[in-house]
């Protein structure tokens, strides 16, 4: 059986950028699970990943695999599929992982990490943030649009596994920090991702449609709802402190598309009942964020729902 430092499952926009920093810290051999055979021959026929990071184009030889044909266990599992897929990635998880190995969660929203966390015992699981804005333009080519920082933590107690990873990644220029707290991380990102996510989507503008005089009026009504239902999990957030970040992020990063609204661009299924949706459940489906969720759903609607195997 062949074992390997650290694999990731989904090879989409932040897989390939995670695939990235781990081949500059130092990891040579990198499996990436796809869900298409044409991504996978698509890749090896480039002879790995390009990344485009400001002027200039890398290529990561990672290598590409099937999920149906997993080729060995390895010590760090980065699983950055998309939320709704990732039950169907909790079999691979198995399959490629000992007793001593690390599972990172990295998706959007609320539900995935928990999934993860009922369904696989006697592993190391921990979950993570992402700020990092990249896009996948095709099969084997990623740009990086800037943003380097994974926040991550277990909920099942401190490993010092998350830390060897977290060496790994900043050798190779990440900013991978690891906290105590990931829950509370986990609920300042959703609140980013409820108004940018979904405002970009309906939209489907850039990232600076949020600090348009309607695009600030509905992140405030957004952060609202957020607040009563993070308060129902025992988290008290500061309303004027996380718009702050919200804005502050909308114009650093003014010209970029979100997920959500590259998702919808390419007429693919969205996270939205893992953000806004989440949100609805705690304060109401006639809330806001209730009303946001139906409308990207609808949006949904409107397109061929054929694209589930593009990644």
């Amino acid at each position: 059986m062949q074992y390997y430092d650290l694999c990731v499952i989904g090879g989409g926009s932040i897989g390939g950028i995670i695939a990235y920093y781990s081949f500059r810290g130092g990891i040579t051999n990198i499996p990436v699970y796809y869900r298409s055979i044409e991504s996978v021959e698509a890749i090896m026929k480039n002879g790995g990943l390009t990344i485009k990071y400001g002027d200039k184009e890398y290529l990561v030889p990672i290598i590409p695999v099937h999920y149906t044909k997993p080729i060995g266990k390895c010590r760090f599992i980065i699983n950055t599929v998309k939320a709704y897929n990732v039950k169907d990635t909790i079999n691979l998880m198995h399959k490629i992982t000992s007793e001593d190995s690390l599972i990172l969660m990295l998706q959007n929203g609320f539900g995935s990490l928990e999934l993860v966390e009922e369904k696989i015992f006697n592993r190391y699981i921990a979950g993570g943030v992402v700020f990092i804005g990249a896009e996948r333009i095709n099969k084997y080519y990623i740009v990086h649009h800037g943003g380097r920082t994974i926040i991550a933590g277990s909920r099942r107690g401190f490993t010092s596994k998350l830390l060897e990873l977290m060496n790994i990644l900043n050798r190779g220029g990440c900013d991978f920090r690891v906290t105590s707290n990931i829950d509370l991380y986990r609920w300042i990102k959703l609140g980013v991702n409820a108004v940018i996510n979904p405002l970009t989507a309906i939209t489907r503008s850039k990232n600076k449609i949020v600090l348009t005089r309607y695009g600030r009026i509905l992140a405030e009504e957004i952060i609202d709802e957020l607040i009563i239902a993070a308060e129902k999990h025992g988290f008290k957030l500061d309303k004027e402190r996380l718009l702050t970040t919200i804005f502050r992020g909308s114009e650093n990063t003014s010209e970029n598309y979100s997920s959500m609204a590259q998702d919808v661009i390419n007429n693919m299924p969205t996270e939205i009942d893992y953000i806004n949706g989440f949100i609805a459940k705690h304060v109401g489906e006639k809330s806001v964020n209730g009303v946001i969720t139906r409308i990207v759903h609808l949006i949904e609607e409107s397109y061929m729902k054929n694209n589930y195997n593009k990644s």
